[in-house]
């Protein structure tokens, strides 16, 4: 009987472990069961979809853990950042398109990357400098720009300081990109150590300074230098000719291998003829000009001005380039007057209040240029209040003095500026040279730009009657 209940007891103790097995195989399957796949895998989730599966997750039991989902989601909002926009279907790869710019990003700008060499300790990549060339040579440089700005950069002008550079430039740069701006240096008036700088108007940043520097040698030396030559052919009169000499200028040899000049007249006759000739062996050379105009120059015209526009091939120690040798030629009528105006600035107006001081006086002289030619001065005719006239004789029936002076001040006028004729006759046989007008011009203006400077023959005073007679 003891032996059946310690039995039953063992029977009643396994049937309970199995039981309790069982049960928690079953809670076991039912907290390891997998959800129902989504039609989205997990990696494609969006960010928001991650961040509702991590709510969820971290409230049961699930495969993924909560530091797995967390660091899937860091990952998630990474790859949503280094995500590049597509360019658009009609954008090309190269291309941009102007969009407004950020707030507070940094404007277009110049940046020049050219090739620096130090000039007067300037190393800010503006200024180029060529090292030596031979007078005559032009000096091109082309410098590199680059808009490192997030909007494009519009060159709106690029001014040279004087006429003898010459500029070229891309008038828009793209934000990242570059373009070019492209100065050159005519060296044919110059020697010695020269600097010439443009300035480079942009929209956004205002004028940026760039510059060409160097030193021009002189391998050949001109007599008379381009600036002293200049030929007058007086109606009438038979034109001299002109001879120009070239030597070495420097040790080194040259040759001249050829002349020439373009210019005509009328666009058939040629302006001047050419000869060369050339001494000791070369290096010693001497151009004669002559003019190729009418002995009488047109009645209809009082004066011409022509430029021979000649050029000389030379070779300089293996080097080779044109050298202009330009003639300036003027025609005139057998009368001449210079200059064609009195010009009266604010000083001299000045002058008439001071007490004791001497008349304020301008000289216009009146001569014949044909040496067979004479004539009178007949009289003097003005109008106007401001001014009194005389004449003296220099030589007679060759030369005249007119004397112009200033009597009264002008009123003070809204532009300060007064003009006044006077009319000058003669007893000269051509009706053309009968009667010469002359300009008194008055300006009170005491700025620099229009009352400091008298006119001259290549500053002339504006609306004065000018050329020679």
């Amino acid at each position: 009987m003891l032996s059946f209940a310690r039995n039953l007891t063992k029977v009643r103790l396994r049937t309970k472990t199995v039981f309790v097995t069982m049960t928690v195989c079953c809670i076991a399957c039912v907290g390891c069961r997998r959800e129902p796949e989504t039609a989205t895998p997990i990696e494609e989730l969006t960010v928001s979809e991650l961040e509702e599966l991590l709510r969820q997750k971290k409230s049961k039991i699930e495969a993924l853990t909560v530091s797995e989902l967390e660091e899937l989601l860091r990952q998630k909002k990474s790859n949503a950042v280094k995500t590049a926009e597509p360019l658009s279907t009609g954008q090309k790869k190269d291309s941009y398109s102007q969009k407004p710019p950020l707030k507070n990003s940094p404007p277009p700008k110049v940046d020049s990357d050219s090739t620096i060499v130090d000039w007067g300790n300037r190393t800010d990549g503006t200024t180029f400098n060529w090292g030596s060339v031979l007078q005559g040579e032009v000096v091109t440089h082309e410098f590199e720009i680059r808009n490192p700005g997030l909007t494009p950069l519009i060159i709106e002008n690029v001014k040279p300081a004087c006429g003898c550079t010459k500029g070229d430039w891309t008038k828009t740069i793209a934000p990242g990109g570059t373009g070019k701006v492209e100065l050159s240096v005519e060296t044919i008036k110059f020697s010695g150590k020269i600097r010439k700088i443009a300035q480079v108007i942009t929209k956004a940043q205002g004028k940026v300074i760039l510059a060409l520097a160097g030193m021009v040698e002189v391998p050949i030396v001109q007599e008379p230098p381009p600036d002293k030559r200049g030929l007058i052919k007086v109606s009438g009169v038979p034109i001299e000719q002109m001879k120009i000499t070239l030597t070495k200028g420097t040790e080194k040899t040259f040759k001249i291998n050829r002349v020439s000049c373009p210019n005509k007249i009328g666009g058939r006759q040629p302006l001047v003829s050419l000869e060369l000739l050339e001494f000791e062996g070369g290096s010693h050379y001497e151009l004669v000009v002559t003019p190729q105009l009418p002995l009488v120059l047109d009645a209809n015209n009082s004066a011409q001005h022509y430029t021979a526009n000649i050029v000389a091939n030379v070779t300089v120690e293996g080097k080779t380039f044109d050298l202009p040798l330009n003639v300036p030629i003027t025609v005139k009528r057998r009368i001449d007057v210079n200059p064609v105006f009195a010009y009266f600035g604010y000083q001299d107006m000045e002058e008439l209040d001071k007490p004791g001081a001497p008349p304020v006086t301008k000289e216009i002289l009146i001569k014949s240029l044909h040496p067979a030619h004479s004539f009178n001065i007949t009289g003097v005719r003005y109008q106007g209040e401001h001014i009194k006239t005389r004449i003296e004789t220099v030589t007679p029936g060759k030369e005249y003095k007119l004397v112009v002076e200033l009597a009264k001040k002008p009123k003070a006028t809204e532009n300060k500026k007064i003009m006044e004729d006077i009319f000058v006759d003669t007893d000269d046989d051509d009706p053309n040279l009968q009667e010469f007008k002359i300009t008194a011009i008055f300006n009170s203006n005491t700025t620099k730009t229009s009352g400091g400077k008298e006119p001259t023959k290549n500053n002339p005073a504006p609306n004065a009657t000018g050329g020679s007679s």
